[in-house]
């Protein structure tokens, strides 16, 4: 039997929350599959598809003390002061840095240096790359080879969207022009971490330059993105190989566009689930200032299509409005 359970008495997000709930069915499922910043240590090894442990990926620092010999990577430090931060910044007069949290995803937290910044201490102190944000999607199987599904552009920190800095607002997939080193770096790390199962890696792009910047051992924000552009059931994929079963991946179908527009205020909107937007709160719910709206998902076979149909559901939102 599928069931979905969606609760309705947050007042706000608190993962750990989900987590309890989730905890109360684990007898029901065949199997778990986890999304970002899950506490996988709480729930049955021996019902997770997928990568079982991943505390030495998502700690940032360890992540990049483990690979930064060997891949392209932004200078990062771990550290308890801003002090601390302020003595390492000026042996680097030519560098720009950010800070970010050592567990995280979606950008949050993540904020440009400045010396009267308030952090949670310890942070990391990283470089800043400017550049192209881009992404990989593979699947990993049990001798830890892959096959790339697709590569995408990740957009960021988009002001039309209402995002701060850094802070993730979608996809589109696939990537044009993917450069080649994506799918060898993908390749190499999935065999360092031993990887199963749906993976990913971000990356900056900077001209021929690739940084490594974050490994996802797990679904990603471009889940949806997948499954409408090959038109594939990605959660299968997912499990298939994991149980190292052989996926065939359908050839491209379309491009696709994930948008997700956050308030510029502390406002309610009057939308209507439809077609093209989706997580779409009640109506007398207030969404706060720096808060996703809801998500728009936009396909064509031809990616100016996709864009403008995009652009015209994007005003559409935030011309609902409620005053």
């Amino acid at each position: 039997m599928d069931k979905l359970i969606v609760p309705s008495y947050f007042d706000s997000f608190d993962l750990t929350l989900i987590e309890d709930l989730a905890l109360n069915y684990v007898n029901e499922v065949d199997y778990i599959i986890f999304t970002s910043d899950v506490n996988i240590g709480r729930f049955p090894s021996s019902k997770i598809i997928g990568n079982k442990k991943n505390n030495n990926i998502i700690d940032k620092y360890q992540m990049y003390k483990k690979l930064h010999k060997n891949f392209l990577m932004p200078l990062t430090y771990k550290l308890d002061s801003i002090q601390e931060a302020n003595e390492i910044i000026k042996n680097y007069p030519d560098k720009k840095f950010i800070i970010k949290p050592i567990k995280g995803t979606g950008g949050l937290g993540i904020k440009y240096f400045n010396e009267n910044i308030n952090t949670v201490e310890p942070f990391l102190l990283q470089e800043y790359i400017k550049g192209d944000s881009v992404s990989s999607s593979f699947l990993s199987y049990k001798n830890h080879g892959i096959d790339m599904v697709t590569t995408s552009e990740q957009i960021i920190g988009s002001k039309m969207l209402g995002a701060p800095e850094f802070l993730y607002c979608g996809n589109i997939t696939p990537l044009i022009n993917s450069n080649p080193k994506l799918i060898n770096i993908s390749t190499k790390i999935s065999k360092m971490y031993k990887l199963l199962g749906s993976n990913g890696i971000d990356f900056i792009l900077q001209k021929n330059k690739v940084y490594v910047i974050e490994v996802n051992p797990r679904i990603q924000g471009t889940f949806e993105c997948i499954e409408n552009s090959f038109d594939m059931n990605l959660a299968q994929a997912h499990i298939d190989a994991s149980n190292d079963i052989k996926v065939n991946i359908p050839n491209l179908q379309k491009f696709t566009i994930k948008l997700v527009p956050y308030s510029f205020e502390d406002a309610k909107y009057n939308l209507s689930e439809d077609y093209y937007i989706k997580d779409i709160s009640p109506k007398n719910h207030i969404i706060k200032k720096g808060f996703p709206i809801s998500t728009i998902l936009i396909s064509d076979r031809i990616l100016e299509n996709a864009m403008i149909k995009s652009e015209i559901i994007r005003k559409k939102i935030y011309a609902n409005l409620i005053k």
